[in-house]
């Protein structure tokens, strides 16, 4: 598997969460949808980083704070 085939399809998941969550009213099963809309863009903005071979900066502005809102909820 090449990372731009997992990389698209990451992100067709990710924007399929998104809409499937528009569709739905306020609640527990919109939140758990956005929230692992949340953790999927975490995983890209990590794919970028990893596969940048050193050009990129480690995602340091994201890690941190996206487990802390993760934690609370």
């Amino acid at each position: 598997m090449n990372k731009a085939s997992h990389v698209d399809r990451l992100s067709d998941h990710i924007k399929g969460l998104r809409e499937k969550a528009e569709g739905l009213p306020a609640g527990d099963e919109r939140n758990a949808l956005l929230r692992k809309a949340e953790q999927d863009e975490i995983a890209l903005r990590l794919i970028d980083w990893i596969t940048s071979s050193g050009r990129l900066p480690p995602p340091e502005d994201l890690i941190p704070i996206r487990r802390h809102r993760l934690r609370q909820k």
